[in-house]
């Protein structure tokens, strides 16, 4: 997007393959609640914005190191609303809670799936999937997995 410019057709189809972008326009960009999720959950076990983006296929480059700091902050302060206590938390126990929650909400939807009949192929199983937070430095004496 480069300082408020729009996609290429190229960059366009580049960004719809990808598992983290739900939807794209020539000039927006919708994130998965998943990568959301998930990039919150790295940014406040340390990881930077940018190398989150970069690791799903997200260029900052293309995307903008701003629009990337804006996102990630946009979506923790978000996410933070739904963890109860947060402000008397360290980031290790916050992101237990929404690592918690996450699972939570991802087996809800497969079981309502299943119940709905819908088959989902790509449905991953959250029990043997690799970990978002494997080797990533969680402080606070938190030790997630």
């Amino acid at each position: 997007m480069r300082g408020g410019g729009s996609f290429s057709m190229d960059e366009l189809q580049m960004l719809r393959d990808l598992p983290a972008v739900a939807n794209v326009s020539k000039d927006r960009i919708t994130y998965s609640n998943a990568f959301k999720q998930v990039c919150v959950i790295r940014y406040l076990a340390g990881e930077s914005p940018t190398k989150i983006f970069r690791e799903a296929g997200l260029p900052p480059e293309l995307i903008g190191y701003k629009r990337i700091e804006r996102s990630v902050a946009r979506w923790k302060a978000a996410v933070l609303k739904s963890v109860s206590g947060s402000s008397n938390m360290s980031n290790g126990e916050i992101i237990t809670e929404l690592v918690n929650l996450y699972v939570h909400a991802v087996t809800r939807k497969e079981k309502l799936d299943d119940l709905a009949g819908i088959a989902n192929p790509d449905k991953a199983n959250i029990g043997n999937a690799p970990h978002p937070l494997d080797g990533a430095n969680v402080s606070g004496g938190v030790y997630i997995r």
